[in-house]
């Protein structure tokens, strides 16, 4: 891969990574819970209020990221739909590195952006959950298209997809629901309620993966 097309992807990665936190952002304002792949940070900032929903994002994401690294020790690349050489390369390591702390500023940054934003009748709260699952949708699609480094909570369930080898769609909705899982847990355990896991994340872990589906469909979006 020439640098120009190296330098090509990366610039059509970044309205990828700002979608994802913008969506990420508007679900959680919904006010019914938050996304599945932020759910987990989202949940802890609840509990542990010193850090901000953004610095969990990070941490998180730093640990999908050595997660990615234990599990395609043993692939090459073109267990991953491309070339020889390894499954995960430094470059990507170093990618996903900065994209843990782009991501995680951009969803604090995003959450400031539409504080105004503070849906109270039941009928907009859905469907402003639903609204943001498809913004989600569309920031991972952008991401499966520049196929560089993706956000880890992604880029993980990629690598989870080649290790079991399913569609990556089918296994972007496994993830969610463990993500889900993780988080009731926790709030459960410390918080005696669901409050971090609401009908906003049942309805992303539901679409978000269906709608990457449809959008891959597309011509524009076709890898």
């Amino acid at each position: 891969m020439s640098y120009k097309e190296l330098a090509i992807r990366y610039i059509i990665m970044i309205p990828g990574v700002f979608f994802l936190a913008f969506g990420i952002a508007f679900v959680a304002k919904a006010g019914l819970g938050a996304s599945p792949i932020s759910s987990i940070p989202y949940t802890l900032s609840m509990i542990f209020p010193r850090l901000t929903m953004g610095n969990y994002t990070i941490i998180v994401n730093l640990l999908l990221v050595a997660a990615q690294i234990i599990m395609l020790r043993n692939k090459t690349g073109e267990d991953m739909g491309r070339g020889s050489g390894r499954a995960i390369t430094v470059g990507e390591v170093a990618g996903q590195f900065v994209i843990s702390f782009v991501l995680g500023y951009m969803v604090d940054f995003s959450l400031w952006l539409i504080q105004w934003f503070s849906p109270t009748k039941y009928p907009l709260m859905i469907l402003s959950g639903f609204i943001g699952s498809g913004i989600m949708a569309l920031g991972i699609t952008i991401q499966l298209k520049a196929n560089v480094a993706m956000a880890p909570g992604d880029a993980f369930a990629r690598a989870l997809s080649v290790c079991i080898r399913r569609q990556f769609s089918r296994t972007k909705l496994i993830c969610d629901w463990s993500m889900v899982l993780i988080s009731a847990v926790l709030c459960l355990v410390f918080m005696h309620n669901l409050a971090g896991v609401r009908e906003g994340t049942v309805i992303c872990a539901m679409t978000t993966g269906n709608v990457i589906k449809l959008l891959r469909k597309i011509r524009l979006f076709a890898v």
